[in-house]
């Protein structure tokens, strides 16, 4: 675990779980997520943290992997607006790596949990993979597979097409695991982020298992980020709080009310 601190004042805002599809393949979120960075470029400065999965597969064959340009685009205009881009990575995404920084700005950190400071607040943030005691199909088989640096070669020494075929079927076979505990967070996550809140985190902020929620355990609290498949929350700073779940809503032609919080900015 590793400490990092966000700067006194600046808005903190967290997503995980986009999924976003190689290729430009069509995909249900794209279009909000843009949205919402979009709003966040013209929010002023914060520290935006992508908690992993930002992209469905991800490698760094030739640079970028194409299908991209979009979103690599956005996330280096909130950049270049004064945002503080921060990526841990997530098991559809581990490879990403000094391509991704080159387009976007962001500094790309380890696979472990990382503690930031939020409104005070003690925040624990990790992608959530691999956490507890359970989740054995993904620790057992696709874990290993996903980070492995061994697998990292193999899929540079593949054609490209051959590449994204071999990581649609791995997407494939991680979600039909994610979705025997669709309905709620799992209890070996729960788990595990209780233990971190007993030992002096206030707040752990989890994604990966594309459920969102707010637990409350003992004076601690844990967030699933859910994800941005369906529908659309991120993790935003509060000061009562420290960090609040929101859904986001992309705006129409009567929107309402800043993203986030302008006295946050101070």
């Amino acid at each position: 675990m590793s400490l990092e601190l966000a700067p006194s004042g600046r808005p903190f805002v967290a997503v995980s779980d986009v999924h976003l599809f190689p290729g430009g393949k069509p995909h249900p979120g794209r279009e909000s997520f843009l949205s919402f960075l979009g709003e966040l470029a013209q929010a002023g400065p914060g520290e935006l943290w992508i908690a992993g999965d930002l992209f469905d597969f991800w490698h760094e064959k030739h640079g970028a992997p194409r299908g991209f340009e979009r979103i690599l685009s956005a996330l280096a205009a909130v950049s270049e607006a004064g945002w503080s881009l921060t990526f841990l990575p997530g098991n559809h995404d581990g490879w990403v790596g000094g391509a991704f920084s080159a387009a976007t700005g962001a500094r790309v950190l380890g696979r472990g949990p990382v503690e930031a400071e939020v409104e005070g607040r003690r925040v624990l943030l990790a992608h959530g993979d691999g956490l507890g005691g359970g989740d054995w199909g993904y620790r057992l088989f696709l874990g290993p597979i996903l980070r492995s640096r061994a697998a990292g070669i193999l899929f540079r020494a593949l054609p490209v097409a051959v590449g994204e075929t071999l990581a649609g079927l791995m997407s494939g076979t991680s979600r039909r695991i994610l979705r025997r505990q669709s309905d709620c967070i799992p209890a070996h996550l729960s788990a595990w982020a209780d233990g971190m809140l007993r030992s002096g985190i206030d707040i752990v902020v989890t994604g990966h298992t594309h459920v969102a929620g707010t637990r409350l355990s003992g004076r601690g609290i844990h967030i699933s980020l859910g994800d941005w498949l369906g529908d659309f929350h991120y993790a935003s700073s509060d000061p009562s709080l420290g960090l609040r779940l929101v859904r986001y809503e992309a705006p129409g032609p009567a929107s309402a009310g800043p993203l986030v919080d302008p006295g946050a900015a101070g």
